[in-house]
């Protein structure tokens, strides 16, 4: 008895790791990474927009130039901030993203950049995401 009560703070915690270990062995939804989930609007297309469709989306609209060319028409030129690709996570870079109440359309002069910061972008948790395609491609 003298055994446990030295040693009651290590055993509560191997109890409680252990029945973690349980929980996530047994669950199918908990500790779970999700990779399809965040990836599914891209895989259906839904998060590619056109210049017009952007008109239709509702709420205070944020474009995002990706690269070196200012490839949208004048009508967008007072809501698109140029970025650097690799400064996307910065704080200050985030802190836009997050305080848009609405829609933010990113674009760039290659289609994978978009794409890529996309992807980051959802995984991290951001909703109303979109990438405006190329007009070449339409």
């Amino acid at each position: 008895m003298k055994f446990l009560k030295q040693y009651w703070l290590v055993f509560s915690i191997f109890i409680l790791l252990s029945a973690l270990v349980l929980v996530r062995t047994f669950s199918l939804n908990n500790f779970r990474y999700d990779a399809v989930k965040w990836a599914e609007s891209s895989a259906l297309g839904s998060n590619i927009l056109s210049e017009d469709q952007i008109h239709a989306l509702s709420g205070e609209k944020l474009l995002i130039n990706l690269g070196n060319g200012t490839s949208t028409d004048k009508q967008f030129q007072a809501i698109t901030i140029k970025m650097n690709p690799d400064s996307i996570l910065e704080k200050a870079n985030l802190g836009i993203i997050r305080r848009n109440k609405g829609p933010v359309i990113l674009f760039s002069d290659e289609n994978s950049v978009p794409a890529r910061i996309w992807m980051v972008l959802s995984e991290m948790g951001l909703k109303n995401i979109y990438i405006l395609s190329d007009k070449r491609d339409n």
